[in-house]
């Protein structure tokens, strides 16, 4: 998954598809400390509709994630959903054919970042304050697709799983203030009462509004 740029106010959104590397994303990245803090562990938090009806509170913890990475309830060990094969053959090769989560990063200008961790730390307040804001307008428009009763179409679900990392400095190592929201590809559809795929086409088409939202 690439770098975000440091540069710019932005949202930027990466698909992971692959559940081995999303095991590695974790425990070497989202998971892991700054540089500067060797040994330290970065402690997400759950966000979401979606996480709260799972009873998911606090700290992100591994198995959790990992649990929902797989498409499990982390609690129980039972399927979310139907379709939980991360695999398909296709041509005599494996393809992937589940997407895992989506990764929101948002991210200030790398000056707003520099002030922030060397000036004046309650910019880091602000800006988790406008991660919530702005991740709170992307959970309304949260939708799961909809192939019953000869309909084709996307339906409303309003809420997602979200594990919230913030870190403090770029893969080059550069002061870069940025939180990760990871959100898992499920969400609970209330019409057909229960737990499907997450659609994110409406977030995706959201995205300058929330980023504007952000700044």
């Amino acid at each position: 998954m690439a770098a975000v740029s440091a540069n710019v106010t932005m949202i930027q959104t990466k698909i992971q598809y692959n559940l081995k590397t999303a095991r590695q994303y974790f425990r070497e990245h989202l998971g892991q400390g700054d540089y500067y803090s060797e040994g330290q562990k970065v402690l997400g938090e759950w966000f979401g509709q979606g996480a709260d009806k799972l009873g998911l509170d606090g700290p992100v913890t591994e198995k959790s994630f990992i649990a929902l990475c797989e498409g499990l309830h982390p609690q129980t060990g039972l399927k979310l959903g139907q379709r939980m094969n991360s695999v398909r053959r296709e041509g005599g090769r494996a393809k992937a054919n589940r997407r895992v989560f989506f990764d929101f990063t948002m991210a200030p200008p790398k000056s707003v970042s520099i002030v922030a961790l060397y000036q004046d730390e309650r910019i880091i307040e602000l800006h988790e304050n406008a991660v919530r804001m702005a991740l709170s307008e992307l959970e309304k428009r949260a939708e799961t697709r909809v192939r019953k009763s000869s309909k084709n179409g996307e339906r409303v679900t309003g809420n997602i799983i979200s594990a919230c990392f913030r870190h403090e400095t770029s893969r080059e190592l550069d002061p870069h203030l940025h939180t990760h929201c990871v959100v898992m590809n499920a969400t609970f559809d209330p019409v057909e009462d229960r737990w499907k795929a997450l659609e994110p086409s409406g977030m995706y088409r959201a995205h300058r509004f929330a980023t504007n939202l952000y700044r």
